[in-house]
């Protein structure tokens, strides 16, 4: 018997050396060798529709500056060519917590347009557009249509983070204790409209003026699986549970099917904005039972879409794939749309890394869930924390500085070179083990060209072979590391490009 379990045991060990060899041999040769990206333009997912960033917060101080060049700075750094060139807009609605909730922050609290004076208990004056102060909310107004002059703005997602504190059960713009619904249910039909007023206002006096044919999406809830209450709420939120969710999303879809039926409009409602997609396995507030109560209404069945955050998921694969493969068995009919993201860290990290950090998200979100656009959450923060993409400060002189990070440069790797309509196309990677710290996504643009997007988070350069491309001859290639931010060259394609490390670039492949 002993020998027979010494016997077991040497060819075990052999095996187990075999192994490590042949992983030993594989991991050098992928380490010292050209690898390979095969492309394969046949092999289709998703159609991109953009990127985007949130008005939120800080625009209602920015917008309220005289420096008519640092506004207009700004907004070409978010929106323009020479920058992000973002193509969507996420409009705050604010519910008037600035009147009601002693907020550490005042921002947080939005200015709202309706005049709480004119309200007379009869929760139909929402409904009335002469009860409303447009002269209000300014300040991002006023950001938001220098925003729409840069010309590449295709898509406007208008989002409430809660009903206008007069809806509320307790008066407020957050709950009075954790995970109360404090949408009142009367309330209903009065938060729609008061939506749509807002919504149609601003269609009206900014969008159509620059183009009719921009997209409109109204989110009316944004992630109501929070506990948004407490005395800890420092902002304006709203939880809803399952039942009631489904219940008032049938009541705003049905306003907005009339609305748009009487305005000759087509604007569509935006849901779920879920905090994050891992609550498919947390023990409350589970992504599916919301689903489910979803279905039981007729929305749902013009529901094409869907809206997830990535907050606290980070660059977990594992997470992604287990919500890609729930989508694909339930729901294959309905896209993800990526809605808002940062860190959650406090400090601003300039570092290449931090950037990369973002890259990935970026890129597994798109590569693993199949998301159809992407938003970074504020586009623009005062600093102290990981939430903004344009940095804006004032001196003790009060002279104002537009500062970006290393996440800015990343994420341009993205907007700038991936239109919307693209689509996504099979980029098989020849590292399936993932030793050189490699990831790549590729799309077929409109016009034809090839963008191929390549983050390499290792210690070492890597010349990588591109399969599959054959009959594209000129390559521009983008470039951020540590040293450089969007260093572009263009060259004659040779059927292989270089990504050096720690850093991510971006190829546009051209006949």
């Amino acid at each position: 018997m002993t020998k027979k379990i010494l016997r077991i045991t040497a060819s075990v060990v052999i095996v187990i050396l075999a192994l490590a060899f042949m992983l030993g041999i594989y991991a050098l040769t992928v380490t010292f060798s050209t690898t390979a990206i095969t492309i394969d333009t046949s092999k289709r997912f998703q159609t991109m529709q953009g990127f985007g960033a949130s008005s939120a917060w800080i625009y209602q101080d920015l917008g309220a500056q005289e420096d008519v060049n640092l506004k207009n700075a700004a907004m070409e750094m978010l929106y323009g060519d020479s920058g992000l060139a973002l193509n969507t807009f996420r409009y705050n609605i604010g519910a008037g917590g600035v009147e009601v909730d002693n907020y550490e922050d005042p921002l947080r609290g939005a200015e709202s347009f309706f005049v709480a004076d004119n309200f007379d208990g009869n929760y139909k004056v929402f409904a009335d557009e002469s009860n409303y102060d447009f002269t209000r909310d300014q300040a991002t107004l006023d950001l938001f249509d220098r925003a729409l002059a840069t010309g590449n703005i295709e898509r406007i997602v208008f989002f409430a983070n809660s009903p206008h504190y007069l809806m509320t059960k307790n008066g407020k713009t957050h709950g009075e204790n954790y995970y109360d619904n404090n949408l009142k249910e009367e309330c209903y039909e009065a938060f729609s409209q008061y939506l749509l007023v807002i919504v149609e206002h601003i269609y009206n006096n900014y969008v159509r003026r620059y183009n009719r044919n921009i997209e409109i999406l109204i989110s009316p809830v944004n992630e109501p699986q929070w506990k948004w209450g407490g005395d800890d709420a420092s902002q304006e939120g709203c939880h809803f549970d399952p039942k009631p969710l489904a219940k008032f999303y049938d009541t705003f879809y049905n306003a907005l099917k009339e609305f748009n039926k009487s305005h000759d409009t087509n604007f569509e409602m935006d849901i779920f904005e879920s905090g994050n997609y891992k609550m498919i396995l947390s023990t409350r507030t589970k992504f599916n039972e919301y689903m489910t109560e979803f279905e039981k209404y007729e929305f749902f069945q013009d529901i094409t879409h869907i809206s997830l955050h990535s907050y606290g998921a980070n660059e977990s694969v594992f997470y992604r794939e287990i919500f890609a493969d729930y989508m694909a068995k339930y729901y294959p009919n309905i896209s993800i749309s990526m809605s808002e993201y940062c860190t959650l860290e406090w400090n601003v990290d300039e570092s290449i890394d931090m950037g990369l950090r973002c890259g990935k998200v970026i890129m597994r979100d798109v590569a693993i869930l199949d998301a159809t656009d992407w938003s970074h959450w504020l586009s623009i923060a005062k600093g102290g924390y990981e939430d903004g993409l344009v940095y804006w400060t004032k001196n003790d002189g009060g002279i104002s500085s537009l500062d970006v990070t290393k996440r800015y440069y990343v994420m341009g790797h993205f907007s700038k070179y991936i239109d919307r309509g693209s689509v996504r196309i099979s980029s098989n990677y020849s590292d399936f083990l993932g030793i050189n710290g490699v990831e790549c996504a590729a799309f077929k643009n409109p016009d034809d060209s090839i963008t191929v997007v390549i983050l390499n988070d290792s210690k070492k350069s890597h010349r990588i072979v591109l399969n599959g491309v054959s009959g594209y001859s000129r390559v521009k290639e983008v470039l951020t590391d540590s040293d450089v931010n969007w260093q572009t060259r263009e060259y004659d394609f040779g059927g292989d490009v270089k990504v050096p490390a720690n850093s991510i670039s971006t190829f546009v492949l051209t006949r």
